[in-house]
């Protein structure tokens, strides 16, 4: 038989080697080997991998040999047989990645390129194995479940492991971090008094809130003895060696989520506790948290050896994106399944939109028919308010004046003005000094034809007085018949500005009307400055004084009290 080389995993401190003979201590090297006393015990031809309490005590056993040895390297071999050399490697795989926190690549990469190759795992069911697992399998699904935080060794209960996975003792392991896989029990009479190991599990299940027991196989006990002890049950019974239909793996997803919405754990178990548990619990473990097929079945393995079995490796293969895609297109129901134990199946999003749009509807519907008894549309609110609370309609919330400025040198507008228009006249330049005058584009009054356009209220009255005075100077009634023309503007200076013109009176085309730009301009103004409450001081402190006109046309300056 061809030499195995030694693999270095720690320079100077750890080896993997494997030997026909059992090698010698040297005086720098001390070895090592657990296949005598670690051995797998197969259901068939499965050899491995070893479990979790084979880890357990082969880190005991390491940590002792390099305590007591610091100055020397330890050699950890196995035989040179491919299935003791695959369980030696594997092993010292995860314990890199359990114990010491190795990442899964660099655990991995000193047995990347071992020569030869290492042998895979395969199934323990007892037909022709055509689904493998690697050691990078085993790692990587251990890795998971450690990142996860439900798989840490330091507080391993190594006793009640190697305790309850006897069969005289129940035969069940705890999957971390919600699920109990076992063995059915069973009674060949309902009325006789029950074993020793399933008065074990009913003692186990009963202290370690065990909330719901899953029941896979045929009826060989009575249910009634979990219901007794407030444990709900509940039976999903399909042909042992196949698979769930996608329906049962609903149900049993969605009552699993209930279970561990109220904090309880959820026990599954088939004939021995193996193949069709491992379905249920491997799907549920990938839909919960993202395991890939090859990484769920190893974990379980690592846990309770043998699980999952022949086609049933291929069906969570297979399935395993769908299980995935659950989690964002599936929901469990709000309506408690009776033959679920009044738990409740994941149903579609949308089958559970379409429901609760029906639950809306009846609602309404329920409404109206109230509404229409009391005839009264006071007693239909109050009705309607009895039903549905009321909701204040969506409002905009105001925005902060000055917010947290504590000085402000210029004078702002309060509340900020309204938002441009396309149509809107363009604010007037706006460079040095920020005031009220420069803020407010010059306007012009249109007094034309008794319709005055006016964007500021407080102003009417100075407007209406030059008016008044201008209009009081019109030509004598025997000169031709001509209608005076006022606008009234503001300077950059703030004063008035009135201008009178006398033309012949004739109404405007309906041309002439769409083309003045300054009825547009004033009208859009004047719903601008409505919206704002942006307002110059009172037209009694203008105190404007206007002068008299002569002749047809005349401009004036109006003086006013300068604003502050």
């Amino acid at each position: 038989m061809k030499k195995v080389e030694p693999i270095e995993f720690l320079k100077d401190r750890v080896y993997l080697g494997a030997y026909a003979h059992t090698p010698k201590d040297t005086e720098t090297t001390v070895y090592f080997t657990v296949d005598d006393a670690l051995p797998y015990n197969p259901f068939h031809l499965d050899f491995g991998p070893l479990n979790a309490g084979h880890l357990y005590r082969f880190a005991v056993a390491l940590h002792e040999i390099l305590a007591e040895n610091e100055d020397k390297a330890v050699m950890f071999y196995s035989y040179p047989d491919p299935r003791y050399r695959a369980n030696a490697a594997c092993l010292l795989c995860c314990y890199m990645v359990l114990i010491q926190s190795w990442p899964p690549h660099l655990a991995l990469a000193p047995i990347a390129q071992a020569e030869p190759p290492f042998m895979p795992f395969r199934d323990a069911g007892y037909s022709t194995a055509d689904f493998i697992l690697t050691i990078q399998d085993v790692v990587y699904g251990c890795w998971r479940a450690k990142e996860k935080g439900f798989l840490d060794l330091r507080h391993f209960n190594l006793d009640e492991y190697e305790q309850y996975e006897k069969v005289d003792q129940g035969d069940f392991n705890e999957l971390p971090p919600h699920y109990i896989a076992f063995a059915s029990p069973q009674q060949e009479d309902f009325l006789t008094p029950l074993d020793h190991a399933f008065n074990n599990v009913l003692d186990y299940f009963e202290t370690h809130n065990v909330q719901l027991v899953v029941r896979l196989n045929s009826i060989l006990y009575d249910a009634r003895q979990f219901e007794q002890r407030g444990i709900k049950h509940v039976d999903m019974i399909f042909d042992d060696g196949t698979v769930p239909t996608m329906d049962m793996v609903k149900k049993f997803v969605g009552a699993a989520e209930c279970i561990i919405e109220q904090g309880g754990k959820i026990a599954v178990h088939c004939k021995a506790g193996l193949g069709r548990t491992g379905c249920l619990i491997g799907a549920h473990l990938i839909y919960s948290y993202g395991f890939t097929a090859a990484e769920c079945i190893a974990y379980m393995r690592f846990l309770r050896p043998g699980m999952v079995v022949g086609p049933q490796q291929h069906w969570l293969y297979l399935h395993q994106n769908e299980f995935r895609d659950w989690k964002r297109t599936m929901v469990v129901s709000d309506t408690p399944s009776y033959k679920l134990a009044n738990l409740r199946p994941l149903v579609p999003i949308a089958d559970q939109q379409c429901k609760l749009r029906q639950q809306l509807s009846a609602l309404q519907d329920q409404i109206r028919r109230k509404e229409e008894q009391l005839g009264s549309l006071g007693a239909s609110a109050v009705t309607h308010d009895s039903i549905l609370p009321s909701t204040p309609p969506p409002k905009t919330p105001e925005r902060s004046i000055l917010g947290d400025m504590d000085h402000c040198n210029s004078i702002l507008p309060a509340p900020t003005p309204g938002q441009p228009r396309k149509n809107s006249p363009s604010p007037a330049h706006r460079s040095g000094s920020v005031g009220i005058s420069a803020i407010r584009p010059k306007r012009y009054i249109s007094t034309s034809h008794d319709t005055v356009y006016n964007s500021d209220e407080e102003r009417e009255g100075s407007i209406a007085s030059a008016r008044r005075v201008v209009s009081s100077r019109q030509m004598p009634s025997r000169q031709p018949s001509r209608s005076v023309s006022v606008s009234v503007c503001e300077d950059v200076e703030g004063s008035l500005i009135v201008t009178a013109s006398h033309s012949p009176s004739r109404r405007p085309s309906h041309q002439q009307q769409l083309r003045s730009p300054s009825k547009q301009l004033d009208f859009d103004q004047e719903n601008d400055m409505k919206k704002s409450p942006l307002r110059v001081r009172s037209a009694s402190r203008r105190q404007a004084s206007v002068r008299q006109v002569s002749g047809e046309t005349g401009v004036r300056k109006v003086s006013r009290t300068k604003r502050s």
